[in-house]
């Protein structure tokens, strides 16, 4: 028999309809019912991607007793934390309050009006690894509630001021910011912190696990171009190759998983999000633009994973899907995984160690069972050589897809989304290809056709509805930022006029002030279930919705002349990166590439004339990270005085008020958009 989640619209909600849990979403009925029966609250988050909420959920969810013990001492509810960002983020800051790691699942044991007095993550049926079983904690919190509701009380007050106190404590170290010391200085060294922390063998930050970590890799390229970025742009570098010839990239399929759990890149955690895989187009992309003996395998890189969204992460509708599961037929990773006999099997025999030889495959295997985890070990080979590895590659592929397939997380999420047509954005800019441009207008069309409302965006859609949920700050930001490198792109003003609507919102409802310092909240305000009103201020796996909706204010700002918007944003920026805190290279990454666009942004005007498609693909192709282009949304004083010479177009660079000379020839406008003044 199915509990509520039967009908909901989370795919992870639906995986828990036929536990023997009562399960409750996420609800004001669900609370009012805990008032009512006197019992608190367990808060289960996690996602349909993964492997330890399937671990718990096999071990406990589904176990009869367990289900049971669950039923009589608590009030049971299943969260999505894609779907409910806003709520996993107050759990997830409660659980480091209490100085604990955080992770998924997160077990939260709350009070009936959903203040938490205890949380933990993964908790085995048998007590190992340190911690007690779950149905000895179920009781143990249950018996804490009922006998000891004074402790409990106290817990929660003081989880519940310690949120606030978190807040406090960015907002007091925004005090004292000073707009006249945002300059590149902070870029210089915040590019240099980044590389000194970064892996100089296999790259990225840090040892095992390594995650991609897409903010601070993009800010490591933009430190490159700078004075003294020598030692970023070859941490940048080794960073996009390591990942790229690592486990972690799929060599059949194309994509990336969400990390490795070693410091090589090599074996990963085989979950694939999009997320990831928007932000690594355009990290790939940069290389491409950087140029380079990595640049081709990166355009390769590209092209794969846009086959990879079109291929397994596309809804009928147009968007792209959320995630593939890490685990198929119960075992992580067993999708992925190869052994000789199976290469053999289809390539024969010959064949078979030329691609052993290539991709490290042997009987020994470096993952479970003696399989093994493709990665590229040879150095490139001829031309020829590279076709023959390709055309093996499309014969495994096509072998792999016979397999048992891991579950996909079919649900479309606005944000996510937005993040994916700028990545696939950045990957049409830097390689002209044109299945990125495509795909990029595609799912926009269906995230202005299907999720965007008269009166903002929603954040999900599922199974050809959209929910009933408002966005988040996140899906307001990220596809507002889309949807301006789109009419950018194309020259399409309602693009453009469709992302300054979605910013008016983000001004109305998550942009407030308190005690002199300008704060962006992750979800609005008058959701009376939220113990507190989670405020965005730092990157995680993805960039902090804050940061990128200074990136959009300062556009419109900037390009169109929106003196409202560059005021909010450069408040924000001094406020948050010279306060008395400072900039923080690891946690304000994508702030900082605001700040970038603040410092250095090159305001492209091209004329009409025969040219003006060439003059605009040599100012995208190369790396200029700031780079605007002018359309009719630009303010008067962008455009004046700027016209074409006859029939043959013109290119002006203007940075802050001063433009450029004109120019004609697309090797001088390269020049122009890439200097450094």
């Amino acid at each position: 028999m199915s509990n509520r989640l039967a009908t909901e619209s989370s795919p992870y909600l639906r995986q828990h309809a036929d536990n023997p849990v009562q399960w409750w979403p996420w609800s004001e009925e669900a609370f009012a019912e805990a008032k009512r029966l006197e019992k608190p609250v367990f808060v289960s988050i996690g996602y349909a991607a993964c492997h330890w909420c399937h671990v718990m959920a096999h071990e406990s969810f589904e176990d009869p007793a367990s289900a049971k013990l669950m039923n009589e001492l608590f009030v049971n509810i299943k969260v999505d934390r894609e779907e409910r960002p806003d709520v996993d983020a107050i759990f997830m800051n409660a659980i480091q309050v209490m100085g604990e790691g955080g992770g998924w699942p997160l077990s939260a044991f709350c009070l009936p009006d959903g203040r938490p007095y205890f949380l933990g993550t993964y908790f085995p049926k048998e007590p190992k690894f340190g911690r007690p079983s779950f149905g000895e904690l179920l009781a143990a919190m249950a018996e804490a509630f009922r006998k000891r509701r004074a402790d409990a009380e106290d817990n929660a007050r003081a989880l519940v001021d310690g949120l606030q106190r978190v807040d406090e404590h960015y907002r007091r170290g925004a005090l004292g910011g000073d707009a006249g010391k945002l300059n590149a200085s902070l870029l210089i060294a915040s590019g240099k912190q980044l590389a000194e922390r970064c892996d100089p063998k296999f790259g990225g930050l840090g040892g095992a696990p390594k995650f991609p970590s897409s903010s601070s890799h993009d800010l490591l390229a933009r430190a490159g171009r700078l004075p003294f970025g020598d030692a970023a742009r070859i941490a940048f570098d080794a960073w996009a190759r390591g990942m790229a010839e690592g486990g972690i990239y799929d060599h059949l399929g194309g994509g990336f998983a969400r990390y490795s759990v070693d410091a090589k890149w090599l074996i990963p955690h085989f979950e694939k999000m999009l997320y990831d895989n928007a932000q690594l187009l355009a990290i790939y992309a940069d290389v491409v633009a950087m140029g380079g003996p990595f640049a081709l395998r990166a355009g390769e890189v590209i092209a794969e994973t846009i086959e990879f969204l079109e291929r397994e992460l596309s809804d009928a509708g147009g968007g792209l899907w959320s995630s593939l599961d890490a685990d198929s037929e119960g075992e992580e990773g067993k999708f992925y995984v190869w052994t000789p006999a199976q290469l053999r099997e289809v390539l024969g025999p010959a064949n078979a160690l030329v691609f052993a030889h290539a991709y490290g495959v042997t009987d020994a295997g470096n993952f479970e069972h003696r399989t093994t985890v493709l990665s590229r070990i040879t150095p490139r080979h001829s031309p020829a050589e590279e076709e023959h590895l390709a055309e093996l590659r499309g014969k495994l592929l096509a072998a792999r897809g016979k397999r048992i397939r891991p579950g996909t997380d079919d649900k479309v999420l606005a944000g996510w989304n937005g993040l994916a047509i700028s990545g696939l954005l950045a990957a049409w800019r830097a390689t002209g290809q044109p299945a990125a441009l495509a795909l990029a207008r595609r799912v926009a069309g269906f995230l202005r056709d299907k999720m965007v409302t008269p009166t903002g965006i929603a954040r999900v859609f599922h199974e050809g509805k959209t929910k009933q949920l408002d966005g988040t700050l996140d899906d307001y930001a990220f596809s507002a930022r889309a949807f301006l490198e789109l009419a950018e792109a194309t020259g399409e003003r309602s693009w453009w006029d469709l992302a300054t609507r979605l910013l008016g919102a983000i001004r109305e409802r998550f942009v407030a002030e308190s005690d002199g310092v300008v704060v962006f909240y992750l979800a609005p305000a008058g959701d009376s279930l939220l113990v507190h009103r989670p405020e965005s201020h730092h990157d995680g796996a993805i960039p902090s919705g804050a940061a990128i909706a200074t990136q959009a204010l300062l556009r419109v700002g900037l390009v169109a002349g929106d003196t409202e918007a560059l005021a909010l944003a450069e408040r924000y920026l001094a406020q948050r990166l010279t306060g008395t805190t400072g900039a923080n290279a690891w946690a304000t990454s994508a702030l900082l590439a605001a700040l970038d666009l603040y410092v250095h942004a090159k305001v492209v005007v091209v004329t009409d004339g025969g040219s003006r498609a060439e003059l605009l693909t040599a100012a995208r192709r190369v790396y200029s990270p700031t780079l605007c282009v002018a359309g009719p949304w630009a303010q008067p004083s962008v455009l004046e005085g700027k016209s074409s010479d006859g029939a043959r177009a013109r290119a002006f660079v203007c940075t802050g008020p001063v433009c450029s000379a004109p120019v004609t020839e697309v090797a001088a406008l390269a020049r122009l958009v890439t200097e450094i003044a």
